[in-house]
């Protein structure tokens, strides 16, 4: 098993990580699932229930989209800080504040209120989804590592599976109910305390050793991390088109079950966990990144394109769950292509810029999609014209790429692929 072993200055080696660490880490992911999926089949019902509240069409979307843009603007700093003070404490800390702050909709009752505590839920995620995927990084190298990465995704889909179920059937109790499932990271933060150790960069004895070892390691370049950067903006806002929009679309063809719901968007996400399966085991060794991104992109507009023109609840169903397929290989494949270019030293400040971008993306999804809503009067047109567009943008990019290949000479700049 390819494995990091870190050394501490006075020379004790460090644990060997195995399968077990990794699944402590990966098992912090639902940070970043629970906000977008255990909630969305209630959305309506909240709606409904704070009607009287001025906005409040924008308002309850902001519920699900709040605490990504906290975690938008606070991830790079948290992730300096990571790297600066360490990254077990920080995330240790972010898991409690995350049970905390997340269940507060229980007893609050005000949407205002309810809102502030989605900023603190938005500072705990930035913490614990930052500093988890540095730890993976920390911890494993290579194709094993891009394997966690994918199964990092696997995790976050296969709860969110769990989560949408849950959600819908616990909504069918009110629409508090389903909050009480942030209490589930309580059950994490003691595991990451006792099992899980702050990595040290090793120190090798001699300059010669020295070299060796730093070639191992990527350079920084803050040009790639931006693009980095750009792509997990957009990843940001296509993944979270169906977690906010399909609870709506689905009332609008008549189904009002939280229950029914909620089973679609279960469908969505064994859809994201089938793709990373493939990415993990199948893709990584087939594609380079590029390409690995062009076909995400691809079935992604295909999604959207099938949900936009749906006139049912299974049609639109189906849509969905080819959309999560699509949002399975994207999601692993720019995490994936992140770690590689990063330094240790670094990782934590790029991988929060890149989880930054992402939710900053994710935030901004209501605003790039209700103006289309509002112009088209459902959102069924407006989630079509984004797959049209995703559809165009796949088709113009492999066209370039396809003619790189085939038009060698200085107009084409080689640019890392981070493969």
């Amino acid at each position: 098993m390819q494995t990091r072993v870190s050394s501490g200055t006075n020379g004790a080696v460090l644990p060997r990580a195995t399968f077990f660490h990794a699944f402590i880490l990966l098992s912090a992911v639902i940070c970043g699932t629970l906000a977008a999926t255990v909630i969305g089949p209630i959305l309506p019902a909240m709606q409904q229930h704070f009607a009287k509240i001025p906005g409040i069409q924008t308002l309850v979307p902001v519920v699900v989209t709040l605490p990504m843009l906290v975690f938008g603007v606070l991830a790079v700093v948290i992730g300096w800080t990571a790297d600066k003070v360490g990254r077990k404490q920080v995330l240790v800390g972010s898991l409690v504040l995350y049970a905390a702050a997340g269940t507060a909709p229980l007893y609050l009752t005000s949407i205002y209120a309810i809102l502030a505590s989605r900023l603190l839920v938005g500072v705990a995620e930035a913490g614990a989804m930052t500093c988890s995927t540095t730890l993976i990084g920390d911890y494993f190298t290579g194709h094993q590592r891009d394997r966690y990465i994918s199964l990092q995704t696997t995790f976050a889909a296969g709860s969110a599976f769990i989560f949408n179920i849950l959600g819908g059937a616990l909504g069918e109790h009110g629409w508090r109910v389903p909050f009480s499932v942030y209490a589930l990271t309580l059950l994490i933060a003691p595991l990451v305390q006792i099992f899980i150790w702050e990595p040290l960069k090793a120190k090798p004895a001699n300059s010669d050793q020295q070299r060796g070892e730093s070639s191992l390691e990527p350079e920084f370049r803050p040009a790639l991390l931006a693009l980095v950067c750009v792509i997990a903006f957009f990843a940001g806002v296509v993944f979270l088109m169906v977690p906010i929009h399909l609870s709506f679309m689905i009332v609008e063809v008549g189904v009002h079950s939280s229950s029914q719901i909620g089973m679609a968007y279960a469908v969505s996400s064994f859809g994201v966990i089938v793709g990373t399966l493939v990415f993990g085991w199948l893709l990584v060794r087939w594609l380079n990144v590029l390409h690995q991104l062009l076909l995400a992109v691809a079935i992604c507009g295909a999604g959207f394109v099938l949900m936009g023109i749906a006139h049912d609840y299974t049609s639109l169903t189906i849509g969905a769950g080819v959309d999560g397929l699509g949002s399975g290989l994207m999601l692993p494949a720019s995490v994936s292509w992140a770690l590689r270019t990063l330094p240790f030293e670094r990782r934590g400040l790029g991988i929060g810029a890149y989880m930054a971008s992402q939710s900053i993306g994710y935030f901004c999804n209501p605003f790039l999609v209700l103006p289309l809503v509002a112009s088209s009067g459902s959102r069924f047109p407006a989630i079509e014209i984004w797959g049209v567009a995703l559809l165009a943008v796949t088709a113009i990019a492999l066209t370039i790429s396809i003619l790189r290949r085939l038009i060698p000479g200085k107009i084409w700049r080689s640019h890392p692929s981070g493969r």
